[in-house]
Order: C-alpha cells, then sequence, then structure tokens
C-alpha cells in the first residue's frame, strides 16, 4: 500500500512539474505561412458587434474563467472564434460565483462531438435575412451553459429573457438561447448532477486559476525561462575556461593535458618500447618546439619486449 502511495505522489508530481514547464514553454507557431483568404471572412477581421459596451470595466476575477470557457466552445461549432473579452463582458454583467460558472466549464468541458452538428443544423437563425449559421456569435454557447449552471443551483433565477437582455445585451434571441440550452442538455443526457461531484468542480476551478495565472502579466517574464534552464544544462558557461592548468603541445601537435601523468606512476608500463617511453618523456619536459625522432633500432641495445602469458611460462618451467 505504501509502495503504491509513492507512485501516486511520484506521477502527480511529475505531472505537475511538466505542466509548470509546459505553461512556461510552449508558444504557438507564429512563423507558419498564412493561408489564402476563403470565402467566409476570418472571425479575426469582424468588427467586434455591440455587446461590447464602450467604457465598460470588466472585473479582473473572471478574465481566467473568461480564457477558459472560451477555450472549451468546440472549434466545429461556428466559423467564428470566440472573443475572450465578449465572453469576459458576459461574466462580469453576470457576477456569479466562481463555483457556478467552474460547473458551466464541467458542462462545456463533457460535450461530444455530436454536439456542434446538432447545433448547426438547428439553431433558428435571426434575423430572417442572415440565414447562414455562421452568422451566429459562438458565445451563446457559453452564455447557454453559464445559464444551465445558474438554474441548477438556483431555479429561482430569472427567465431567458432576462438572461438575454441583461447578460447578453440583446445579441442573440431567447429562441436560439432557449435552443442551445436543449441541445446541450440532450447532448448530456440531461445529466447535470455527476459533474457536480466535489472533486470535478475543484480541478475546474483549478483549471480557471491556471488560465488567469498565464494570462497575467506577471507570466511574461518568464518567457525566457526555457532558455535559461537549457543554458544552465546544455553550457551556460560555455565561454568560461574549462580548466586552471596550461596545456601544451605533445606528439603530432595534439593537445594534451599539462598534467600528463608520470611514467613510473603508471601500472604495466615496463614492457612498453623505448619509442613510447621516450614520446611520454618528452612531452613532460617541454619538448613541444622540437620534432620527434625515432631512434634507430640498431643504437638500441635493448630488444623488443615481447609478451609471454606467465601461465603458459610456468607450463614451459613444469615440463623442463
Amino acid at each position: 500500500m505504501d509502495s503504491r502511495r509513492r507512485r501516486s505522489s511520484a506521477s502527480s508530481f511529475d505531472d505537475a512539474f511538466i505542466e509548470s514547464y509546459l505553461s512556461k514553454t510552449y508558444i504557438p507557431l507564429s512563423n507558419l505561412p498564412t493561408p489564402p483568404p476563403t470565402s467566409h471572412s476570418n472571425s479575426s477581421t469582424h468588427k467586434q458587434p455591440s455587446f461590447l459596451t464602450s467604457g465598460e470595466i470588466h472585473n479582473p476575477k473572471f478574465l481566467g474563467p473568461a480564457i477558459h470557457l472560451t477555450n472549451l466552445v468546440p472549434s466545429s461549432t461556428s466559423l467564428k472564434s470566440p472573443s475572450v473579452p465578449l465572453v469576459h463582458a458576459l461574466l462580469t454583467r453576470a457576477n456569479l460565483p466562481l463555483e457556478t460558472l467552474a460547473l458551466a466549464v464541467c458542462i462545456l468541458d463533457s460535450l461530444n462531438s455530436r454536439f456542434a452538428l446538432t447545433w448547426r443544423q438547428g439553431c433558428p437563425l435571426v434575423p430572417l435575412a442572415r440565414q447562414h449559421i455562421d452568422s451566429i456569435q459562438p458565445e451563446i454557447i457559453v452564455l447557454s451553459a453559464v445559464i444551465l449552471a445558474v438554474k441548477f443551483l438556483d431555479d429561482m433565477r430569472n427567465f431567458t429573457g432576462e438572461f438575454a437582455r441583461e447578460w447578453g445585451r440583446n445579441l442573440w434571441s431567447c429562441v436560439q438561447i432557449n435552443f442551445t440550452q436543449r441541445c446541450i442538455l440532450e447532448n448530456l443526457g440531461y445529466r447535470l448532477m455527476p459533474l457536480c461531484e466535489q472533486s470535478i468542480i475543484s480541478e475546474a476551478l483549478e483549471d480557471m486559476n491556471r488560465a488567469a495565472m498565464q494570462a497575467s502579466p506577471e507570466s511574461s517574464s518568464n518567457k525566457d525561462w526555457a532558455a535559461d534552464m537549457c543554458s544552465k544544462s546544455f553550457g551556460g558557461d560555455i565561454g568560461r575556461k574549462m580548466s586552471d592548468g596550461q596545456a601544451v603541445l605533445g606528439l603530432g601537435e595534439q593537445m594534451t593535458p599539462a598534467e600528463t601523468p608520470m611514467l613510473e606512476n603508471v601500472p604495466r608500463t615496463k614492457d612498453l618500447s623505448v619509442e613510447t617511453k621516450l614520446a611520454f618523456k618528452s612531452g613532460r619536459n617541454g619538448m613541444d618546439a622540437q620534432q620527434f625522432q625515432l631512434p634507430e633500432r640498431l643504437s638500441v641495445q635493448e630488444p623488443f619486449p615481447t609478451f609471454v602469458d606467465p601461465m603458459l611460462e610456468r607450463m614451459g618451467n613444469g615440463l623442463g
């Protein structure tokens, strides 16, 4: 049991380290080629709707929930990308507890792939002159999830018309909001109670808090965190002198350490040839400027050493 607990704690530590590393080092690709324009203009080129009131102050407490809820809107629901400022304004007007927004996070996070197709095929279009589903701002999905969370936790709240007027600034009709709510409930099988489990709500609160931390100005100071780590781990002090000793040129003018081991301190060197011994001595004595000359074999009185296996030598002595 203890080993299982230790493995679990080690795994949670690794997950936390990986999340911290990725949150500080992950940078979206920015050098990709720009795709050609399509028949549908990009959402970034759309002018922001009148939903955003000029001079309206957004509560910074809801920035993290707004980012997280915006990211949870299925990308296949609309060609338009949800707007974080729009969702932020919506949450500021609603001024709901974070636990309620956490339930809305759980609702959106539980949607499967069938939701987008059902919503695109059935959501009513208003006004009739704009008969295309992509004319509807996709933030209605966030608004509907928040309304469902509010109604589930407090059934005495306002009607859909009041939500659409006070929170949505009449950007969406009551019919559209009601349909989106029904579409979400059908996709979840009308099962909201399992999403209210304390562990799930706590995890959603942590996700919203993490999103707020990543969007805070303090996080910009960590953008070079990965580069600093890599420079420290892989030779940040690469220009520093590697050794306090001096390097000398040895045989073949190759760089060798100044502290060349002494010949008599090296084990098993008695069988070395004279040429090798002279090479070591010349390196130690600093004879780096002179070209090494091999001695004549005839002038050397010492015979060339041959290695004899001690086992064979003992066997020969025994036979003799």
